[in-house]
């Protein structure tokens, strides 16, 4: 910057204007930092609440699953013990018939 020829007040006026204005960019970067971080912030507040709901989510969804398992098992067994049972009736049934059957006598 060129000073010569220039009054002292002139002088001082343009350096206090030149620092001025480096103090506003200096201001205006610390704000935009602070509003970055903020917005930083803001996201990992929201990745860490979006990720205490899906382990949440994936907890009841594997209780859920371990139900429907149990349940399908225990279904499972029924339907087989019913199975048994009726095989269990039908060779009784078979083996009541073998009985009221006569023996044929041997012809003399």
């Amino acid at each position: 910057m060129a000073t010569r020829g220039l009054s002292p007040d002139e002088i001082k006026r343009r350096a206090q204007l030149a620092f001025d204005k480096a103090d506003a960019r200096k201001q205006e970067a610390s704000r935009a930092m602070e509003a970055e971080q903020l917005e930083r912030d803001a996201v990992l507040q929201k990745t860490v609440r979006l990720k205490a709901l899906r382990l949440a989510k994936e907890a009841a969804d594997a209780e859920t699953a371990a139900i429907v398992a149990d349940e399908q098992a225990r279904a499972k067994a029924e339907i087989a013990d019913a199975k048994a049972a009726a095989k269990a009736a039908k060779t009784a049934k078979a083996a009541a018939v073998v009985k009221r059957v006569p023996k044929a006598k041997p012809a003399l």
